[in-house]
């Protein structure tokens, strides 16, 4: 191929500069320029740093990817700043997730100079609420009786919380707690006509306030009712005039008028609501965080067999006045925990065991896989724009989206130092889905047509095969990764709804969610939902999606992993390669799926998976129907792609260059092809008669090989790799590489398989084959059939039978 003369290269940039300077603007014809610059410098494609960042991330980038590549990478954040065509490109589809996206006060501070825990929590203007009463007649479903449980320490205000419990419209039966015999007669001669349901007084200890009395001095109340009422006489001496209103603000938010506890009874209706409470009171929002709480928390929800940290967002109903229903407690519930477990009261306002278990309810009752929702009255709360009108029960469904933020769902996609240099890794945040219906998925690192090769080529029509043997009974979904999906590619695939990386009602038979961008981002997790890993890091999303599944929905699935190669190899002696080492090693976790008999043997050798199926080679049909049998050609085919080392790319050139060299009139008879992917053809120089045929189409691939005599394919894997299989398939004497466990040479007698992978043994290798084709040429020459490896007892991986077995997960 002629390369461009200096002449025509300033001509041509020229002519373009003046094309977009008319069409686009100065500033795009700057944005034109710096992307060129980063051609020069480094490339046009590859990771951005933005200016401002060097100073906190540049230092990671040069050890990274050298000063080049920093410098490339600023220049690329630049060209995409001020001209978006010629740099990343942002998916219109994922303007709602820029819009909607909630933030988190945090710090990563661990504690306060005080020796506060510092807590995660929603900013102000994006902690929605439910707005109460409804817009619309509730007319809920329940019908009672509803435990009312009261701790009374303060006798006096009963008859006012008698008062508001007459908007209840259900039985109540009301269980009141104190802590003397005195206060007991009080409360008896208070509660004396009560009319509505039965009264059970209570004297308990003075231990654990409100807290200790309400669930463990009435533990035998909750299996007899489905719903209750929290409440208490409460008057915070601490907190001065701030808190003097705070009783009142919350029994106004449970029980203010019998339309506002309608509406509360209406989302009961729902059975996986397990727990409604008010919005915070505006003045204590400053102040709500782990406080000395945290130990004991922790312990706690580690009783119950939940893990938790401070990085997840705390939400509690502050004040523990609320509704719930009996069956979300039930963990807590069943502690063994009594009243000497509380210390005595001292007028403790923090750092007790009561002040952890309030913090820790809304995470009780998510463990049984149970809801929360907060609800807020617009004439007591002072910012109206996050409280939420509820006109019918499709809001309800609607809103749900933006008030239950869950406290056991990861939320924190912040950049952890791992992500600093292994970009891929940044975390795929959940939120859980409400549609029952088993959903296949697969995560991929892109589905752009230009960036398919065959690992993702190959997850792609396993997915469909899979997803189509399951029937209508499953939904489907493609997450795309690592690129912004293209144009091209949602017209590659018109059958999948485009949608948007946020939470949603998730309503959709067949989609296809753009993750590149994963600030705010959220995936839908269902229940039911299985995962296809195709690479390593993708494989960590799946782990963490099934952590959160446990969390959420209360169980865990094995995923399955679509082993393509031994991927720890191609990461040196690095975080990559421990990351990418540990995917294989939760074998009791993972339904492994192992890409041809060679890998299959080193693999299942080495790791331990559940259950391990072998997906031999074959042909693809689309090139097996193509190849024609025509004349063969002095035609060198050689799959080359300089970007994937693993490919031995420059290792292949030298080998080229040095027979060239030695076997010179030969060789300029000769023609070489490089297929696989697009680069600059000075990169093979000085390699001779080279041309870059690139990516192609499968019709063409299949012409090469109907053609072309010889074939070079290298592979520094225990994968085969398909190329040199199709190129011998299909004819050509094929030169490749052995590895552990791969011997090429066992399936056709038209490979040679070299033990030594040095030019000059590539040189030899090369030269042989084409003396060997030579007098071969203008013949045609027959499809061989490949023989295929011996595995014993080897699942072999059967479209079907896999998908019955995926079945069989719900179960």
């Amino acid at each position: 191929m002629r390369r461009e003369s200096t002449f025509q290269a300033v001509r041509r940039h020229l002519r373009n500069g003046y094309v977009i300077l008319t069409t686009r603007g100065p500033v795009a014809l700057y944005g034109a320029a710096m992307r060129e610059a980063a051609k020069i410098v480094d490339s046009p494609v590859g990771v951005f740093l933005a200016p401002r960042d060097l100073f906190k991330n540049g230092r990671h980038f040069l050890q990274e990817y050298g000063l080049r590549g920093t410098i490339g990478a600023v220049l690329r954040q630049t060209a995409a700043t001020y001209d978006p065509p010629l740099g990343r490109r942002r998916n219109p589809i994922n303007d709602p997730l820029r819009e909607q996206a909630i933030s988190y006060y945090h710090t990563y501070e661990l504690t306060k100079p005080d020796g506060v825990v510092p807590s995660r929590r929603p900013a102000n203007e994006m902690d929605f609420a439910l707005e109460i009463p409804f817009a619309f007649d509730p007319a809920p479903a329940t019908k009672g009786p509803v435990a009312t449980i009261v701790h009374a320490f303060y006798p006096e205000i009963l008859p006012l919380v008698l008062e508001k419990l007459e908007n209840i419209p259900a039985p109540v039966d009301l269980f009141l707690s104190t802590d003397t015999e005195e206060k007991k007669r009080a409360l008896a001669a208070a509660a004396q006509g009560w009319a509505k349901g039965r009264v059970e007084i209570r004297v308990t200890p003075n231990r654990g306030r409100d807290i200790a009395a309400k669930f463990f001095g009435f533990r035998d109340v909750y299996a007899n009712y489905e719903l209750f009422l929290h409440l208490h006489t409460k008057r915070s001496p601490h907190g001065g005039a701030e808190l003097a209103r705070w009783r009142d603000y919350l029994m106004d938010h449970l029980l203010g008028s019998p339309d506002i506890v309608r509406s509360i009874l209406r989302l009961f209706d729902d059975p996986k609501i397990g727990v409604v409470f008010p919005q915070h009171l505006f003045e204590l929002r400053g102040i709500l965080n782990w406080g000395y709480d945290y130990d004991l928390a922790r312990g706690l929800m580690k009783r119950m067999g939940v893990e938790i940290d401070k990085n997840l967002v705390l939400e509690f109903p502050s004040g523990s006045m609320f509704w719930g229903r009996s069956a979300a407690f039930r963990p807590l519930l069943d502690l063994d925990i009594g009243f000497d477990d509380f210390p005595e009261e001292g007028g403790h306002v923090d750092g007790t065991l009561a002040h952890a278990i309030e913090r820790v309810l809304l995470m009780v009752a998510e463990s049984k896989g149970f809801e929360w929702l907060k609800v807020g009255r617009r004439d007591l709360y002072p910012m109206p724009s996050t409280l939420l009108t509820v006109n019918g029960p499709e809001d309800l469904t609607r809103h749900r989206l933006k008030v239950f933020q869950p406290c056991l769902g990861n939320v924190d996609n912040g950049l952890r130092p791992q992500d600093r240099g292994i970009a891929e890794i940044k975390q795929l945040l959940s939120y859980p889905s409400r549609n029952p219906r088993p959903r296949l998925n697969l995560l991929t690192p892109t589905v752009n047509p230009h960036q398919i090769f065959g690992g993702v080529a190959t997850a792609m029509k396993l997915f469909t095969a899979v997803a189509d043997a399951l029937g209508d009974d499953y939904d489907r979904r493609i997450i795309a990764t690592d690129a912004d999906i293209e144009p091209e590619a949602y017209d590659s695939l018109p059958d999948y709804e485009a949608v948007p990386h946020a939470a949603s009602l998730d309503l959709g038979r067949r989609l296809l969610v753009d993750a590149y961008e994963r600030d705010g981002g959220r995936l839908d997790l269902r229940a039911d939902d299985i995962f296809i890993a195709t690479a390593w890091w993708t494989a960590l999303f799946a782990l963490d999606l099934e952590r959160d599944r446990a969390r959420l929905f209360g169980r865990e699935l094995p995923f399955v992993y679509l082993v393509q190669d031994d991927e720890p190899y191609f990461q040196g002696r690095s975080s990559r390669y421990a990351l990418a080492e540990a995917t294989y090693r939760h074998g009791d976790r993972t339904i492994a799926v192992i890409n041809s008999e060679e890998l299959y043997a080193v693999m299942s050798e080495k790791y331990a998976f559940r259950e391990a199926y072998c997906a031999p080679y074959a042909m693809n049909e689309q090139i097996s129907a193509a190849l024609d049998p025509a004349p063969r050609e002095r035609l060198l085919l050689v799959y080359g792609r300089p970007n994937v080392s693993r490919n031995a790319f420059e290792l292949i050139c030298d080998g080229l260059f040095r027979w060239q060299q030695r076997d010179p009139i030969r060789a300029s008879r000769w023609r070489i092809l490089f297929l696989g992917e697009e680069f600059p053809d000075t990169l093979a120089y000085p390699v001779m008669n080279a041309s870059v045929g690139g990516k192609v189409s499968l019709a063409a691939y299949a012409s090469c090989l109907s053609r072309a005599s010889v074939g070079v394919s290298l592979m520094l894997s225990p994968h085969p790799s398909y190329p040199p299989l199709e190129m011998a398939e299909a004819g050509l004497l094929t030169v490749t590489n052995r590895f552990e466990g791969k011997n090429l040479a066992s399936r056709f007698d038209n490979i040679v398989s070299l033990d030594l992978l040095e030019p000059a043994a590539l040189a030899d290798a090369i030269e042989s084959a084409v003396a060997a084709m030579e007098p071969r040429i203008g013949e045609i020459v027959t499809r061989v059939a490949p023989r295929a490896p011996a595995l014993e007892d080897a699942r072999i991986f059967d479209v079907a039978l896999f998908a019955e077995r995926l079945r069989q997960l719900r179960a």
